[in-house]
């Protein structure tokens, strides 16, 4: 019951997902290249098609639901391609700093495993639909390091930078399944999802700026740019 109105929650998410990818996205409806606006549209595509899943099963709607899970699943896979191909082209920027591409692809490379894994474990808790409900909304909020940090470095500016905002933009993430771990407890559910994302989440923050700066990691991301 503490899930029939989930859509409400995807809703504010997508808003927010769209406030932060506003002015490079939404607001021209194009992501100036046709693998970023293809990203960006399967992107989009799957945080709607969790409020149309929430919304259908809130209505019983159990056939509709399932429909809209398959159309979802065939999207996975293009917005995954269409992500690395992200990375892969962003390693070459020249409009960037040098520090930021290894370090948003520390970001965004473990985040797309992170959603496989999400969507995996929620397909295989089909018949357990708390589970199931709770790693699938754990996969809107891999969207939200970068929507907040645009969001944030943008309107708190100059009060703070870019890296400022990115922290800000973790441990907003941070907190919200901090409350929603808290919230299970309290009604004492006791499910994988929200710790799993949150040790996660706490992982990347943490390691984000030393791994990407390493010799390592900074070879590895020279030959994935090398790709054809």
């Amino acid at each position: 019951m503490s899930y029939r109105y989930a859509h409400w929650y995807l809703i504010a998410a997508l808003v927010a997902i769209m406030a932060g990818f506003w002015p490079s996205f939404f607001r021209p409806l194009s992501g100036g290249s046709a693998w970023h606006t293809l990203h960006g549209v399967t992107a989009t595509a799957w945080v709607v098609a969790l409020i149309l899943q929430s919304w259908l099963m809130a209505r019983g709607l159990r056939i509709w639901h399932r429909r809209v899970a398959w159309g979802a699943l065939a999207l996975l896979p293009v917005l995954i391609v269409s992500a690395l191909y992200m990375v892969q082209v962003m390693q070459t920027n020249p409009a960037m700093p040098p520090f930021l591409p290894p370090l948003l692809a520390f970001i965004d490379i473990p985040s797309l495993a992170f959603l496989i894994l999400l969507v995996t474990l929620a397909l295989l808790n089909v018949r357990r639909p708390a589970a199931h409900k709770r790693f699938m909304a754990a996969t809107v909020l891999l969207g939200f390091p970068p929507a907040l940090g645009r969001l944030y470095a943008r309107v708190l500016a100059p009060w703070l930078d870019f890296m400022q905002a990115l922290h800000g933009s973790f441990l907003t993430v941070e907190l919200i399944l901090v409350v929603l771990i808290i919230g299970d407890r309290r009604a004492g559910q006791r499910h994988l999802a929200y710790p799993m994302s949150l040790a996660f989440f706490i992982a990347v923050h943490a390691l984000m700026i030393p791994v990407s700066a390493s010799a390592g990691w900074q070879s590895f991301l020279a030959w994935f740019a090398g790709l054809p």
